[in-house]
């Protein structure tokens, strides 16, 4: 039986993409690129957006049952945002998402990098992590916007 399309809404200029399985990552981050690029980054900056709503959207599949959202918006012709909602437990540290490996050693065969929360930081200008209210973890990120003129072509 083959997989639902993943669920992708663009509101007000917002991009809202629901995340179930590992092609909607793949879409979701697809998505988030082409609305950086629209929002005036640069190639290279929206390339970045790209890598950070793609390791939030893998995140939400692999550690959560339910998914989640991704959401892609711009905040006062300053930012673009971007924030993952799961359904998941929550953390008893979130922070530890940014961290990494941190000297542990490399994964086993079929384990996840861990690298991606940190990848998360430093590809964006301002990141948070939190438990939601209720269940499940909020990671909110901020990119500056640099505005660059699009080529015509």
């Amino acid at each position: 039986m083959p997989l639902p399309l993943p669920t992708a809404a663009l509101l007000e200029s917002r991009l809202s993409v629901v995340v179930r399985h590992p092609v909607d990552a793949v879409v979701a981050a697809s998505l988030g690129r082409r609305f950086a690029r629209d929002a005036g980054l640069s190639a290279a900056s929206s390339a970045e957006v790209a890598v950070v709503v793609s390791e939030l959207a893998t995140n939400l599949v692999r550690h959560t049952r339910a998914g989640g959202t991704v959401e892609v918006w711009r905040e006062d012709d300053a930012w673009l945002c971007i924030r993952a909602l799961d359904r998941g437990p929550g953390m008893s540290e979130p922070e530890r998402l940014f961290l990494g490996r941190e000297g542990r050693p490399g994964p086993l065969p079929g384990e996840s990098l861990g690298e991606g929360g940190a990848a998360v930081r430093r590809l964006t200008d301002e990141v948070r992590v939190s438990n939601r209210v209720g269940g499940g973890l909020e990671v909110f990120a901020r990119k500056r916007l640099k505005l660059e003129a699009r080529r015509p072509w």
